[in-house]
């Protein structure tokens, strides 16, 4: 038995370096796989961004799905997955990978802003100002931009609300007067002008003497003065307003059309801009200064989307038909 015992520590000790081996060279094996997941994430991220730079969004979800399976929960990458289906318009995919992101980091403004546009181009104005909240919450300089959002959801006493109470704490910025203007012209037409309301000094007196005008022509020629007249002095709500009932009336003039998508553009509403300036190109009819107008709406509608090379596009298509 001593024999035997003697034999069996001999052969423990001579095995000893090679099993100490073998683990070195394994927990090295494992270091070198980490080392090349890691690299192989970093190969695709890349890849990912690079595609999404010019447009091949399917390729960038792509590169963003080899991410994933190395490192499933990875903020970058869901945040990535949610501008690519944005991009495609796929709201419920980009609305469902921004908030994967929120929940690992609630406190990203730049996810918060995100989903914000999100509900914005669904028209879903109650989640949109949600987030909005959040992100004046944070950033109190943003509370202006709550004005907009309560106007395109057809909450006008709130956006009234909202910019009379940021004149008063003089946190309104001198960009929002002629919307002021806008906002506020019917009620100084109802008020008792011995009153003297606070926003009587609008720039309507010509205005009116136009739709004076019209109400007694009744005439094309009258109304697209009136709204020549709402470009001009920027009131844009009243111009979305008469320009509509004009679409009724003069479906087949093209500058209703362009007026339209003018207020539609200054009141954010940028999709609906390019359905009424693509609809209004159908009856333009040689007359290239128009046609330079219709561009220009088109690409200052296509910048607001992020949509850059279109923009590009119809600004250079405007660039040609002003040089003719």
């Amino acid at each position: 038995m001593q024999k035997y015992s003697y034999i069996l520590i001999l052969y423990g000790i001579l095995l000893f370096p090679f099993a100490l081996f073998s683990q070195e060279e394994i927990a090295s094996k494992e270091e070198l796989l980490v080392e090349q997941q890691q690299i192989n994430f970093e190969t695709f991220f890349f890849e990912a961004l690079q595609q999404k730079a010019i447009g091949n969004y399917d390729k960038a979800i792509y590169a963003l799905e080899e991410c994933q399976k190395i490192e499933k929960l990875n903020l970058a990458v869901l945040f990535e997955f949610s501008k690519n289906y944005y991009e495609q318009h796929k709201y419920t995919e980009a609305e469902y990978y921004g908030n994967q992101a929120l929940n690992l980091q609630p406190d990203d403004t730049n996810i918060i802003k995100h989903l914000k546009e999100i509900n914005l181009r669904q028209n879903d104005y109650k989640e949109a100002i949600k987030y909005q909240n959040q992100l004046i919450y944070r950033n109190p300089e943003l509370e202006p931009e709550l004005i907009f959002m309560y106007i395109r959801s057809g909450d006008i006493k709130s956006a009234k609300i909202l910019m009379k109470k940021l004149e008063e704490e003089n946190k309104l910025p001198a960009s929002y007067n002629s919307l002021k203007e806008s906002l506020f012209q019917t009620a100084v037409a109802q008020t008792d002008r011995e009153s003297k309301p606070r926003y009587e000094e609008s720039p309507l007196t010509e205005l009116d003497r136009l739709k004076k005008q019209y109400n007694s022509d009744k005439d094309y020629n009258s109304l697209k003065k009136v709204l020549q007249r709402e470009v001009k002095t920027k009131q844009y709500l009243l111009l979305k307003t008469d320009s509509e009932n004009a679409l009724d009336l003069y479906p087949g003039q093209p500058f209703v059309y362009l007026s339209h998508a003018i207020s539609l553009n200054n009141l954010r509403r940028y999709n609906d801009a390019i359905k009424t300036l693509n609809s209004g190109l159908e009856f333009l009819v040689d007359d290239k200064l128009l046609e330079s107008q219709f561009m220009e709406q088109l690409s200052l509608s296509y910048k607001a989307l992020g949509e850059n090379k279109k923009a590009t596009e119809y600004y250079n298509k405007m660039l040609d038909l002003r040089k003719k």
